[in-house]
């Protein structure tokens, strides 16, 4: 008949097998549980300014318009954690479209939410965690731009996918033009 080795290794192909259909069944499943989380985004205040950011990755130090955002998120999103939900990355993003690049997309706010307690936020008149910044150093042709929430559930097993829940629009301002101050010589 066969040796201990043969059935030892006859049972543990037949186990990874079975295991790997397991893990491919629950990769494809967890996109598909129901989850309804509640959510609101609110935008209060745009302010464009003119102004030199301090950028560790920017050696240039050039002048250019910012863009400070005052912002509510009001999300209760335990609804879902279940039981292959590792985390959740939620992050708000600014998206325009500039002449001369078709999309821009700036993070303006993240947090990572590692259970259940910590998935009720609640933020009044947030400001932004990140600079927006255009890559042509002013926000001149930027017609309108949107902030939407994202919600990326980080499985224990599968694959990651990003879900925006809400978007809204606003519009980014010019920033005021600085008037030269007149000098008055004294008679």
């Amino acid at each position: 008949m066969y040796n201990l080795l043969q059935r030892v290794s006859g049972i543990t192909s037949f186990a990874m097998s079975t295991l790997m259909a397991l893990v491919v069944l629950i990769s494809l499943a967890t996109p598909l549980l129901p989850s309804s989380p509640s959510h609101s985004l609110a935008l209060h205040n745009v302010q464009t300014t003119t102004g030199r950011l301090m950028d560790p990755f920017d050696k240039s130090s050039r002048s250019a318009e910012y863009t400070r955002l005052t912002f509510d998120v009001d999300a209760d999103l335990s609804s879902m954690f279940n039981w292959n939900t590792k985390l959740l990355f939620v992050y708000v993003t600014a998206d325009f479209s500039a002449p001369g690049f078709d999309t821009n997309r700036v993070v303006v706010w993240d947090r990572i939410i590692r259970n259940e307690r910590q998935a009720k936020l609640r933020l009044r008149r947030h400001h932004n965690k990140y600079a927006v910044r255009n890559f042509a150093l002013s926000f001149e042709g930027v017609e309108g731009a949107n902030l939407t929430l994202h919600v990326n559930p980080v499985p224990y097993l599968g694959l990651m996918y990003d879900k925006p829940v809400l978007s809204i629009p606003f519009v980014i301002p010019r920033a005021p033009v600085p008037v030269a101050k007149a000098t008055a010589k004294k008679v």
